[in-house]
């Protein structure tokens, strides 16, 4: 389930410093206990607190390649890789998140403020910039057999800010996430791990549904692959 954490340390961390320490302690998914997602949540908050990471890498982007912005996003919001690690596999992602809604692009799958969906992967996020997005976090019991259509049970345990300070991990196949929109512009920084294999999916909270399959672990690994291509 959702684990959420305060951390208050002002340490500061470059990129390529985090990364050193993120491979210090993690191997896999399957070894993401309690002690090291403790000590990764501390150095994604290190690497947060370094509020010269985005000037430097993003505004190179925004400047230059303007369209790389929606580079391994299909849930709505711009997002960026800033790096991925090939093995043990995980990326270091920053996502924009605006204050209304908007109209959805054509090439999004789905609206992420109106659509309460999983991940197939394990993540770390912690606010960056803004007074933060708010969630609406559910729990379900996954199957393989689930499709569209299909019942499930989906239940609230909490709303929650990501609020500076903040960091939250997500249990891949289980956390069910809906956003709201924040008060304001906001920025989040995530520290995602490997693929489980499994679906995921986009549920109807109203009706306790399977509303979409988004996309199977074959089409999201190479989805992933795409991604990681473009970057070079």
């Amino acid at each position: 389930m959702a684990i959420f954490i305060q951390t208050e340390t002002t340490e500061q961390l470059t990129l390529k410093d985090f990364i050193q320490q993120v491979l210090q302690v993690y191997s896999a998914p399957e070894q993401l206990d309690a002690p090291t997602l403790q000590h990764l949540a501390q150095l994604l908050k290190k690497l947060a607190n370094n509020k010269q990471l985005l000037p430097a890498l993003v505004a190179d982007e925004v400047l230059t390649q303007p369209d790389m912005l929606d580079v391994g996003n299909q849930y709505g919001n711009d997002a960026m890789v800033l790096y991925v690690h090939p093995q043990p596999f995980f990326q270091v992602r920053i996502c924009f998140w605006n204050p209304a809604s908007g109209i959805k692009k054509p090439d999004e799958v789905f609206d992420v403020y109106q659509s309460a969906h999983d991940h197939n992967f394990a993540f770390l996020t912690t606010n960056y910039h803004g007074p933060g997005y708010v969630s609406g976090f559910y729990q379900y019991q996954y199957r393989a057999d689930l499709a569209e259509g299909d019942p499930v049970v989906l239940t609230h345990l909490i709303d929650h800010q990501l609020t500076p300070g903040q960091v939250v991990f997500y249990e891949p196949s289980k956390d069910v996430h809906l956003q709201v929109a924040p008060s304001g512009f906001s920025v989040s920084l995530n520290l995602m791990f490997g693929l489980n294999g499994r679906q995921q999916f986009v549920f109807d909270l109203k009706k306790q549904k399977v509303q979409q399959v988004v996309l199977s672990s074959n089409q999201t690994a190479a989805q992933f692959a795409e991604e990681i291509y473009a970057l070079l």
